[in-house]
């Protein structure tokens, strides 16, 4: 065998191990979004709940705005408490939650009401 064909058949092996390395699939694990225990009717009872105490608050703002508000909070929600946490958390930790989360949703709003109304 000759010198050079020993350095093409190294090199071809370099290739094929560099081209194999790019291929091989990587798993990259990603934490849900959303925990997957709530059931629809509670999802629609907290949507429903944060609706009609915004409309009953704010009543001349547009309903869009307001759908947009609680799509934002429930979603939220969902994204830091499992279904189960909700009775564990006792109704004041609720109520702090929701009120800061209330605000963020305000700010990322079209149209953010005054902090004063809500």
């Amino acid at each position: 065998m000759s010198l050079k064909t020993i350095v093409i058949q190294i090199t071809l092996l370099g290739l094929l191990s560099l081209s194999y390395g790019c291929t091989k699939e990587k798993i990259i694990k990603v934490r849900p979004k959303y925990s997957g225990d709530h059931s629809t009717a509670q999802i629609r009872g907290m949507w429903h709940v944060c609706y009609q105490t915004r409309v009953r608050n704010i009543p001349n703002l547009p309903h869009i705005i307001h759908w947009e508000h609680c799509d934002c909070l429930i979603d939220k929600s969902r994204e830091n408490f499992s279904s189960k946490d909700y009775d564990q958390m006792g109704t004041d930790n609720l109520t702090i939650f929701f009120k800061k989360t209330s605000l963020i949703c305000d700010q990322n709003s079209v149209a953010a009401p005054d902090p004063a109304s809500v």
